[in-house]
């Protein structure tokens, strides 16, 4: 008696990622709407068709490699328009016109604490210009960047740094959404698993009409469906066994899915900044330079874009200058939270805490929505 054949789980679990789709795309091809509302099947099929509707969503091949050039094409523009600017200013130290030659030297002067920032990582690479283009359009320094003619490239270094930051945080928006929602490894079970309801009930209708109706129109569109979904099964198993797969033992009828509850998404945060001896319990974000503070979060890992712990965790001023933590400080790194001793000799006053972390290879940035005050 004709049945859809069921696929193993060594089958499922070995196709890759573009296969699944295939096979999928095939299947819903081959069983139509107008087959399942006829035979009384639409809840099982509207339960497999919008798994699966999300699964196409979320299958997007080489989404990560396209964005991830996008980023340093980005990051090449405003450090070539940085080093632009830097050039200017050093070839004028030499000119013979006095204005231009005095204006050269106070642009020198400003320059000095960002002329690495090319160097840095992507996040103090922003910052750094951020504050630089602050400094060069201040009236302090203002009528000499005129003076060199350089009030254009000012600007496109302004426009281009934007345009970067807002690129690099659109990619972090959009992890942390993939993170948030369904991946390719969480969508495919259930797609599976509805599929697996919609097969066992044609097998189910096909039975009653041999055992009990007999209908010939009934048993006519039921077998050609189970023969096309079968041949679907069997090209996907050639393409498993060349690659050194074996489909393994077909059960004599797929097990219905048992549900499980639905994980609940973590949301990358940092969830509470202090000082873990002799801080002031009603004031916890009152940190005493040179302490030891202590650091809790959920969501992600610690891990610098190097693998180490440079530049992982900084303190950021109110013109968006980053501090970075001595990564030899940071102790106790757990999933859920971390120690560092707080910069000894830094400035009193209000500073975000601020994350940048590569768990997973991108950057993701985090910050402490609560501002902390050093004294």
């Amino acid at each position: 008696m004709k049945k859809i054949k069921g696929i193993t789980r060594k089958l499922r679990s070995n196709a890759r990622n573009g296969e699944h789709v295939d096979y999928h795309t095939n299947v819903t091809e081959a069983i139509t709407p107008e087959f399942a509302e006829k035979y009384k099947i639409s809840k099982q099929y509207s339960t497999y068709t919008g798994w699966f509707g999300q699964e196409k969503l979320i299958y997007k091949p080489n989404t990560g490699f396209e964005q991830t050039e996008d980023i340093e094409a980005k990051d090449r523009i405003r450090d070539e328009i940085a080093l632009y600017l830097k050039g200017q200013i050093e070839s004028n130290l030499y000119c013979p016109i006095e204005a231009k030659k005095a204006a050269a030297k106070l642009l020198e002067h400003a320059m000095r604490p960002y002329a690495d920032a090319h160097n840095k990582s992507y996040a103090e690479n922003t910052a750094e210009i951020n504050a630089w283009v602050a400094v060069l359009k201040s009236d302090t320094y203002a009528l000499a960047v005129t003076e060199l003619a350089l009030d254009e490239a000012v600007a496109k270094l302004d426009e281009a740094n934007q345009d970067f930051k807002e690129t690099l945080n659109a990619r972090s928006r959009e992890k942390r959404k993939r993170d948030e929602q369904e991946t390719m490894k969480t969508i495919r079970p259930k797609v599976d698993d509805a599929y697996v309801s919609l097969v066992n009930a044609i097998n189910a209708l096909y039975l009653a009409n041999e055992i009990a109706t007999q209908d010939e129109e009934t048993r006519t569109e039921l077998g050609a469906v189970i023969d096309e979904i079968n041949s679907l099964i069997a090209q996907l198993e050639d393409v498993l066994e060349r690659r050194g797969v074996k489909p393994g033992t077909d059960d004599e009828e797929e097990e219905e899915p048992e549900s499980e509850p639905e994980p609940t998404p973590v949301t990358p945060e940092i969830t509470a900044v202090y000082q873990k001896e002799g801080g002031d319990p009603e004031n916890p974000h009152r940190i005493e330079r040179g302490k030891q503070t202590g650091v809790e979060y959920q969501g992600f890992t610690l891990k610098g874009q190097d693998g180490t712990l440079e530049h992982v965790i900084g303190l950021v001023n109110d013109q968006d200058y980053i501090e970075w933590i001595n990564p030899e400080t940071i102790t106790n790194v757990t999933e859920t939270g971390c120690e560092f001793t707080m910069v000894p000799d830094l400035t009193e006053g209000q500073y975000k805490v601020r994350i940048e972390t590569y768990d997973g290879g991108s950057p993701l940035v985090v910050e402490y929505p609560e501002p902390i005050t050093l004294w």
